[in-house]
C-alpha cells in the first residue's frame, strides 16, 4: 500500500518536473511519469521480495532444526529407552512446543513490511494460524482464521476441522469453493477429509460422491482404497491412515506409536 502511495507521490513529482520545469510535451511527460513509477515500483518489489525472502529463510530454519532435534532424540529413545513410553513422548512434545514457539515469534520480523506489501499481513497470519493450530491455540486459531488467504490444502483443511468442530453451517460452502477445485495430489488431503466429516454425519452415499469426483483427478492409492470400499459399503473400514502426517496434522485422529522396546545385547 505505501509502496503505490509513493510511486503515485513520485510520478506527480516527475510529471510537474518535466512539464513545468523543463518545458516538455505533455505526451513525454506522461512517459517520463509512468517510468518513473514503474522503476520504483520494480526496486521497491525486489527490496521487498529481498526482506521476505530473508525472514522466511529465518523461520524455515527454526523448522529445520526442530526436525533435527526430534530426530536425533527419537533415536536416542529407540537406543536407550528411559522411563515410560509417556514419560518419552511429552519430552519430544516440549522439544516440539518450544520450536514452533520460535517460529511464532519470528513472525513478528515481517510486521515492518506490512505497510509496502497489501497481502503480506493475511499470508503471515496464515502462516501463524498453522503454528497455534499444531499447538492447538484453537482460540486463536478461530481468532486469525477471518485475516487469513486459503489457497493451500493444509490450510484450507485447518479451516474444515475448525468449521466441522464449531458446527459452522458454511463448511459444505467452504469447501466448493476452496477444496473442491483443487487438481491432482493437492485434492488428496481436503476431498478426503470432507469424506471423513461426511462418513461422520452419516451421509455416507455423499462421502462416496466427493471421492468418486476427487478419484477422477488423481490416482492416490489412500483416495482410491477409501472409495471402493465405500463403493463396496464397507464405510466403517474408511481410514485416512495412508495420508500418514499430513492427516494426524489436523487432529481429528491420534496416530498409533509403535512400543519401543529395550535392545539388548548378547555377548
Amino acid at each position: 500500500m505505501l509502496t503505490m502511495v509513493l510511486s503515485l507521490t513520485l510520478g506527480c513529482c516527475v510529471f510537474a518536473a518535466v512539464r513545468f520545469g523543463a518545458g516538455v510535451s505533455f505526451g513525454w511527460t506522461l512517459v517520463w511519469a509512468f517510468l518513473s513509477m514503474f522503476v520504483f515500483q520494480l526496486c521497491a518489489a525486489l527490496l521487498i521480495r529481498r526482506a521476505v525472502n530473508r525472514r522466511n529463510l529465518g523461520i524455515q530454519e527454526i523448522v529445520l532444526d526442530t526436525q533435527r532435534r526430534l530426530e536425533a532424540k527419537q533415536q536416542h529413545f529407540m537406543r536407550r529407552p528411559m522411563g515410560s513410553q509417556k514419560l518419552m513422548l511429552q519430552q519430544l512434545e516440549h522439544e516440539q512446543t518450544a520450536g514452533i514457539e520460535r517460529a511464532l515469534a519470528a513472525c513478528d520480523a515481517f510486521k515492518p513490511l506490512y505497510l509496502w506489501n497489501f497481502f503480506l499481513e493475511k499470508q503471515i497470519n496464515t502462516m501463524k494460524m498453522a503454528f497455534n493450530y499444531q499447538l492447538k491455540r484453537f482460540d486463536k486459531v478461530d481468532e486469525l482464521m477471518p485475516k487469513c488467504m486459503f489457497f493451500e490444502p493444509q490450510a484450507i483443511c485447518m479451516k474444515m476441522v475448525r468449521m466441522y468442530k464449531n458446527n459452522d453451517p458454511g463448511l459444505e460452502k467452504f469447501f466448493r469453493k476452496k477444496g473442491a477445485p483443487l487438481k491432482k495430489d493437492a485434492c488428496v488431503l481436503p476431498c478426503s477429509l470432507y469424506a471423513w466429516i461426511l462418513l461422520k454425519r452419516g451421509k455416507n452415499e455423499e462421502a462416496l460422491a466427493t471421492l468418486a469426483a476427487a478419484k477422477k483427478k488423481t490416482e492416490n492409492e489412500t483416495l482410491i482404497r477409501n472409495w471402493e470400499l465405500l463403493a463396496n459399503g464397507k464405510f466403517k473400514q474408511f481410514s485416512n491412515a495412508g495420508l500418514g502426517e499430513a492427516w494426524y496434522a489436523l487432529g481429528l485422529e491420534e496416530m498409533k506409536m509403535p512400543r519401543i522396546q529395550q535392545q539388548y545385547r548378547y555377548r
